[in-house]
Formats: C-alpha cells, sequence, structure tokens
C-alpha cells in the first residue's frame, strides 16, 4: 500500500517537471517593472526640480519623462501577470484534461496574501507611530476584501503607505474569474474573449472621459485597466507554449518599439494626469499595453545562463520589493536630511530608499513567504519556479 502511495507521488512528480515553465528572464522583467514604479515614486517629474540642482534642461527633461513613465510598470505586471497565468492554465488543461480551480486559488491564496494582510496589518499599525499614516477602517475593509482600487476610483488614495497594493487588487480580481472561464472555453473562444475586454475598456474609457472623469478614476478602475492583462492572454495564446525564435535585430526593435509605447503613453497622451482627454485615454493606455507586452515578447528566449543572475532574484522577490517600495521611501526620508540641498544627497536618499526596499523584501522572501511557497507546491500541477 505504501509502496503505491510513493510510486504515485513520484509519478506526479515526473508529470509536473515534465512540463514546467520556467523563463528566467522574465523575472528580470519583473525585477524592471518594479524598478519603474519605484523610480515613478522616487523622484520629481518636473524638470525645474533636477534644474535647481544643477541639471541641465533637456537632461532635466530626459529625468522627468523617465518619472512619469515608470508609472506604466504596473501594466507590465499586468501584461506579464496575465501571460503566464494563461500560459500555466493552458499546460495544466492541456497534461490533465482539466483546470484545477480549486488548486489555483490555493496556489494564489499562498502566494499572495500572507505578505499582503501583514503588510496591511503593519500599515494600519503604523498610525500609532507615525500620525500621518491614516487608512480609515472603511478604506481598510476595501483593502481586506481585494477592492482597494475600487475604494481609490469613489474616495482617492488613503494617506497611507497601502496605497500602491491597488494593482494587486485589480490582478486578484482578474485571478478570481480568469481560471473558470480558461477551464471553459477552447484557445479561440478565449481570443474572442481578450479581445472583447480590449473593447470594454476603450468604451469604459470614453464613458469616463465623457463625463470628465478624474484620474485616479480611470487610473485604477478595473474595467479601464483591462489592456495589459487581454494582451497578455492573447500573447499567450498567439505563442501556444513556444518561445519566439527571434533575431538581436527583432529583439532590439519590440524593445525600442515597447519603450516608444510607454514613452508617448506618460508623456505625450498623457493619461496619468488631470485633465483627461479622450483621446489621449484612448490613445495612451493601449500603447503602453502593447509596449509592455512588446517588451515581454522581446526578452523571452531558450537560453539558461540567466538562472544564477542577481537580477534574476531580485526579479523572484519583485512582490515583496513592490509591497515595500513606499515604506523604503519613507524611511529614507526619516534618515537622509537635506535631500534637496544638492544632487549627491537626493541621490543617496533615492539609494538609501532602495537598498531597505531590498532588504526587506528578502526578509520578507526568506521568513514570510518562502514557508507557505513550499505549501504551495503541493498543488502545483505545472511548475513555474526551480523547485516548484
Amino acid at each position: 500500500m505504501e509502496a503505491a502511495v510513493v510510486e504515485r507521488a513520484v509519478e506526479r512528480a515526473e508529470v509536473r517537471a515534465s512540463t514546467r515553465f520556467y523563463h528566467p528572464e522574465l523575472d528580470i522583467v519583473r525585477f524592471f517593472a518594479f524598478l519603474m514604479v519605484f523610480v515613478h515614486h522616487a523622484i520629481p517629474h518636473e524638470p525645474a526640480f533636477w534644474m535647481k540642482l544643477g541639471i541641465a534642461e533637456p537632461i532635466a527633461r530626459v529625468i522627468g519623462g523617465i518619472g512619469s513613465m515608470g508609472a506604466f510598470g504596473v501594466d507590465v505586471f499586468f501584461a506579464l501577470s496575465a501571460y503566464l497565468i494563461t500560459e500555466l492554465l493552458l499546460r495544466e488543461k492541456q497534461q490533465c484534461g482539466e483546470v484545477d480551480v480549486r488548486a489555483f486559488y490555493l496556489r494564489r491564496i499562498l502566494r499572495i496574501w500572507p505578505l499582503y494582510f501583514v503588510f496591511l496589518a503593519f500599515a494600519a499599525a503604523l498610525h500609532w507611530i507615525i500620525p500621518g499614516q491614516q487608512i480609515g477602517w472603511r478604506a481598510g475593509m476595501a483593502f481586506t476584501f481585494l477592492a482597494g482600487n475600487w475604494w481609490i476610483v469613489f474616495q482617492g488614495f488613503p494617506s497611507s503607505i497601502i496605497f500602491p497594493l491597488w494593482s494587486i487588487s485589480i490582478e486578484e480580481q482578474f485571478y478570481q474569474t480568469w481560471p473558470a472561464i480558461v477551464r471553459r472555453i477552447s484557445r479561440n473562444a478565449m481570443a474572442v474573449f481578450a479581445i472583447s475586454m480590449l473593447v470594454i475598456a476603450t468604451l469604459t474609457r470614453i464613458y469616463l472621459g465623457a463625463h470628465h472623469a478624474g484620474e485616479t478614476q480611470v487610473w485604477c478602475n478595473t474595467l479601464a485597466r483591462l489592456d495589459p492583462i487581454a494582451l497578455g492572454i492573447l500573447a499567450a495564446i498567439v505563442l501556444k507554449g513556444r518561445t519566439p525564435n527571434l533575431q538581436p535585430l527583432a529583439r532590439v526593435a519590440l524593445v525600442v518599439g515597447g519603450v516608444t509605447g510607454i514613452a508617448l503613453a506618460a508623456n505625450y497622451w498623457m493619461v496619468k494626469f488631470d485633465p483627461l482627454a479622450t483621446s489621449s485615454m484612448v490613445l495612451g493606455y493601449p500603447a503602453a499595453a502593447l509596449g509592455s507586452v512588446a517588451l515581454l515578447v522581446a526578452v523571452l528566449n531558450e537560453h539558461a545562463m540567466l538562472r544564477k543572475s542577481a537580477l534574476v532574484y531580485l526579479g523572484r522577490i519583485s512582490y515583496g520589493l513592490y509591497v515595500f517600495h513606499v515604506l523604503g521611501l519613507m524611511i529614507s526620508d526619516y534618515t537622509v536630511q537635506d535631500q534637496t540641498a544638492s544632487l549627491g544627497r537626493y541621490i543617496l536618499r533615492v539609494s538609501v530608499a532602495l537598498a531597505t526596499t531590498i532588504g526587506l523584501a528578502a526578509a520578507s522572501y526568506r521568513w514570510l513567504e518562502t514557508p507557505f511557497l513550499q505549501i504551495k507546491q503541493r498543488f502545483t500541477h505545472v511548475l513555474s519556479r526551480p523547485g516548484g
């Protein structure tokens, strides 16, 4: 009896190993997506600030533009998550005959919830140390039920370090619905569904623009932010599990095109700033989403040389990096004095914030997240990382 149990366990392990889908370069994309968001929150976007520190105007404008582009790091996260989740679900469906929705939910809970709720509790308690850190019980409840983005849509950003968690709410809403859909429909139907998402997002933004919606009412609105998710799904469907065999010049062209799309959305169509123009929203969000997917496809390759890279590790802890980065910036504000006195002092401030963020994320990954990730492996049908 025991021998039979062991044999079945070995067979399951062999099946999981044979269906492994892991690309270390995507961890690097995760890290750079985080870095984009970090830069967006860490540096002023106004050229005048940098000119006061002695930076020439043309360079100051470039720095400000890069800061604005960083906001779309969340689009890169959305596209990457949608691509990976869809690819893993399709592989599971092909290998096992169906999608185990219950196991998927358990995996997501074990991956997202421990750090999310520990940080939420910490942020709530921070009020007793730093009075300006105010969540409020209503906002707290919204974030607790993974609807923080909708709270921001109707009430604005809370005065708390939890405000970046709005994007996790959108991802979790995607996770709640997509596995059950994949389980029931074909690849072609999934493509039609993804295209419908693009239509819904466009119509939502047209409606919001016609009704003079503010920045947060669009930026954090799930229905208006479906573009990168839909394009990530389409990338998984089109690639069919294959890694694109692209020439170096084609990869460079995709990177340049991706950066250009994000730059146009951030600095020309100005989708992140009031007053919002309907035409800018209709063009800007798809441009950023296309740019995000272009970057994703550009880095996909078959080479394993990057598996030991420090950037791969930083990508692996990118969830913690994203969660902790505003706290890291706040800590640096308290530890680095006279930040705007010189360019060197400001660089020191940003460096301290980044180092603090990496330290907090590494500790979280080692002592908080890893034990739950080890449990998560028990419910995994297609391995997506070394060891599961």
